[in-house]
């Protein structure tokens, strides 16, 4: 279904990495993968294999696709990733899929006419030394798979700003935000069989979000510290910090300024060792 798109997305992901991508040896930063090409074939690959110097290469194998349920419109398939290493090699073509997988696993990407999430895994050796003319090769694969939608909204992206500083990027556990009415119900009509009357007087906002405590440890200290430092605060001490919010949905984002924590609460998770920060937000003066 998106087949062409994904083997596109790949192999430009691959390209640029192999253009960009660099590691400190000796102090000196050094193009790792300069002088290499990847090539990357969808399902079969009709050229006569050869030992090609500076040469990587893989093919797609794609499963069939399923619908997930009766109500929505998405689909889900299963891939294969077969990988050819640099002749008498291994580790170049290794090191650049695993760049792949952490450039493109669990992100959300348009292809074609669907917005699709991809998921893949780390290659792994299946064959460390495939003989090919007289040098040999190492063979590799790596699992896939694809969730596709044409109609169904996948992904948001939010962020948090200490008052109107930077919005910092934060990836919070299944966060939400609800709107509650405020008013009065007129329980004096119950007695003659019409409805409860709820009479609006405003509405209420309020934010959950729990997010993982983390630092980039850097000095001087960044915004991202910064606000993260602030949000553990507001679980140990009372604060009168303001907040602004913002979410995108699709091509729908909204913005919630002056916001205060009115509920911050620090839990160590035994399990992971991770601290979690879990706090409520609501519009302040």
């Amino acid at each position: 279904m998106v087949s062409n798109e994904l083997v596109n997305l790949i192999q430009t992901t691959a390209n640029s990495i192999i253009s960009s991508y660099t590691e400190t040896i000796n102090n000196v930063a050094v193009k790792i993968f300069d002088g290499y090409t990847c090539v990357i074939h969808n399902e079969i690959d009709y050229q006569f294999q050869e030992a090609t110097p500076f040469l990587i290469e893989a093919n797609f194998l794609f499963g069939s696709a399923t619908k997930n349920n009766d109500i929505e419109d998405k689909y889900s398939q299963n891939f294969v990733i077969n990988i050819q290493s640099e002749i008498n090699g291994g580790e170049l073509a290794k090191k650049l899929f695993i760049l792949i997988f952490k450039s493109l696993t669990r992100t959300y990407q348009t292809l074609g006419t669907y917005k699709c999430k991809l998921f893949l895994t780390s290659p792994i050796i299946t064959n460390p030394y495939n003989a090919i003319e007289s040098d040999f090769r190492c063979l590799m694969t790596m699992n896939g798979s694809i969730e596709m939608a044409e109609k169904v909204v996948l992904g948001a992206t939010y962020s948090l700003a200490l008052g109107s500083g930077s919005d910092i990027t934060i990836k919070p556990r299944q966060p939400y935000c609800m709107k509650e009415a405020v008013g009065g119900t007129d329980t004096n009509i119950l007695n003659n069989g019409t409805p409860t009357i709820f009479t609006k007087s405003s509405d209420q906002l309020s934010i959950n979000l729990v997010l993982i405590y983390e630092l980039d440890g850097t000095s001087p200290q960044t915004a991202h510290d910064s606000l993260f430092k602030q949000l553990l605060s507001e679980c140990f001490a009372t604060s009168n910090q303001k907040y602004t919010f913002k979410s995108i949905i699709g091509s729908d984002t909204k913005t919630i300024s002056n916001l205060v924590c009115v509920r911050g609460q620090h839990i160590y998770d035994e399990t992971t060792g991770e601290n979690v920060l879990s706090l409520q937000f609501k519009v302040g003066v």
